[in-house]
């Protein structure tokens, strides 16, 4: 090995450290076309691409390394990383799984034990993910990306009780941390223990720094708690505090132009459901553009929706008797009992019983805090500032609930604005949907041969599921089309032919044409 070639590796690894990726991998090259055998050159190559996030093309520098020094384990960790990076995930544990039986650096153990766990719990191997953290764990100690894992895999295997004892150390790691509170309160939500899921949003209010992932659980509590008691009384009530609750996190979560649109999105869809289609529109309006909406103060509560109060926890505006109040239950709750035993050996000392004197003699022990200026934290309003591009996807979402606003208000014009900007979408589904409210709109306004154009249409779907016996999708808008034309005969004998969990909603659509006396408009054909 020439004076070259370790010049080359040494200007490669100096450019690395200062950043210069690229120069670094072109000293790599050069240091592999003088001395093709050497395996320093590839791990400089290697680690140069990974940084200039070339994970596939690392890979191979990485592979050769493994090639030239089989035996030593580091180099297949390399490997397995890049792989892992580079999407190629099986191919990754046998690399990682070599490093381990190579005799890799001990200090590269732990780390490869929990890219194995990563890998099984991806795989959904939750058992052995939990057999590789523990492996982990003994090399890296209390790991609190390791709990999170640990107890994500509890839970996928329903070990509610080991997830909440997990929960409870991440939450004495890091107290602030939102990420645990959530877990627990899905966990209850999931086993329909309510007033817990609601306990441990109130336990994350006084501890956890509030993220938009709290106020989208308090968002799905105020609208999924207690589903047993809604009634048709109550349940626009419940509608209306969701209303409350996405506004609340509007205000407070700090959230993406993406977040916003969403609950905007969310927001339009209860106001269809509270049968309110013109501020759904008006919502939905303000999703065309969610940033300039939003730094403009656009509100997605109604006029006769009062927006709650603001909280008594906000922290960063608590009154003076508040914090007495609190300081006092801290005292009470014995989280000042070192203090209070300094106080009472001060006591002790003193050589008077007075309390007048006492508390003189006291306040010469502490230190005076009333001539510390105050300081006012600086109130910034938060505005937006990344951009927004409605995706396909979204902009048929806005379009099918603008399509659902118009039908409630009768406005067959824009229905079919609507109904064609669908049938223009790149999603065949949302294609589909489309068609199907074109045809809708034609029977609404009596158009010319409207009953014919369903019968084409069915047709259209029929040869779909000729080609694909399992495309449901066109097999459900063929049933709502015999459900709008009268033929309820064909409709029943589709719908029983699709399982159990697709059926159930259409079939629920038919009993309610048939009991109007007609389609979906309560004619009779």
């Amino acid at each position: 090995m020439g004076t070259r070639y370790s010049d080359f590796i040494a200007n490669s690894n100096l450019a690395f450290a200062s950043g210069e990726f690229e120069v670094a991998l072109n000293w790599a090259k050069r240091a592999i076309n003088e001395v093709p055998k050497e395996v320093d050159a590839y791990e400089c190559a290697g680690k140069a691409c990974i940084s200039l996030d070339d994970a596939n093309e690392a890979v191979q520098y990485f592979a050769k390394a493994v090639e030239f020094a089989a035996e030593k384990g580091n180099y297949y960790f390399l490997l397995g990383y890049a792989q892992i990076l580079s999407g190629k995930i099986m191919e990754s544990l046998k690399s990682l799984t070599r490093s381990l039986e190579n005799n890799c650096e001990i200090t590269l153990r732990g780390q490869i034990y929990k890219m194995i766990s990563m890998i099984n719990t991806d795989n959904g191997d939750f058992e052995d993910a939990l057999l590789n953290i523990q492996q982990a764990e003994e090399f890296n100690g209390l790991d609190y990306e390791l709990l999170q894992q640990k107890a994500a895999c509890y839970a996928a295997l329903k070990d509610y009780h080991q997830t909440i004892f997990v929960l409870n150390q991440m939450k004495l790691l890091q107290p602030k941390d939102y990420a645990a509170y959530s877990l627990a309160f899905n966990i209850f939500m999931e086993l329909e223990i309510y007033d817990e899921a609601e306990a441990e949003l109130e336990r994350a209010e006084k501890f956890a720094d509030l993220t938009m992932a709290y106020y989208n659980d308090r968002i799905a509590y105020t609208l999924l708690h207690d589903p047993a008691n809604d009634t048709k009384d109550n349940i626009k009530q419940k509608w209306n505090e969701t209303l409350k609750a996405i506004n609340n996190g509007l205000i407070k979560g700090k959230p993406t132009s993406e977040q916003v649109f969403e609950l905007y999105l969310r927001a339009a869809q209860l106001y269809l459901s509270l049968e309110n289609p013109e501020m759904a529109i008006k919502v939905l309006d303000a999703a065309v553009d969610p940033v300039c909406s939003y730094n403009n103060g656009f509100s997605i509560l109604a006029d006769d929706i009062v927006a709650d109060e603001p909280s008594d926890l906000n922290r960063d505006e608590i009154s003076a008797e508040d914090e007495e109040e609190i300081m006092q239950e801290k005292w009470d709750n014995g989280e000042f009992d070192d203090i209070r035993e300094d106080i009472e050996n001060a006591l002790l000392d003193s050589d008077t019983e007075d309390p007048d004197e006492l508390s003189e003699e006291i306040h010469q022990y502490l230190t005076p805090t009333d001539v510390i200026p105050s300081t006012e934290a600086e109130k910034t309003e938060y505005v937006l500032i990344d951009e927004f591009s409605m995706d396909q996807a979204q902009t048929d979402m806005r379009n099918s609930m603008y399509i659902a606003a118009y039908e409630l208000l009768k406005d067959y014009d824009k229905m079919l604005q609507k109904s064609m900007e669908l049938q223009a979408s790149s999603i065949v589904v949302n294609q589909y949907s489309g068609i199907y409210y074109e045809l809708k709109v034609g029977k609404y306004t009596q158009k010319e041969n409207w009953e014919k154009k369903y019968k084409e249409r069915i047709n259209f779907w029929t040869k779909r599921m000729l080609e694909d016996p399992t495309d449901f999708i066109s097999a459900s808008y063929r049933i709502r089309s015999y459900i709008d034309i009268g033929d309820y005969d064909n409709a029943e004998q589709l719908c029983a032919c699709l399982p159990t969990d697709v059926k159930g909603a259409l079939r629920e659509e038919i009993n309610k044409a048939k009991a109007q006396g007609g389609g979906e408009d309560g004619n009779s054909h």
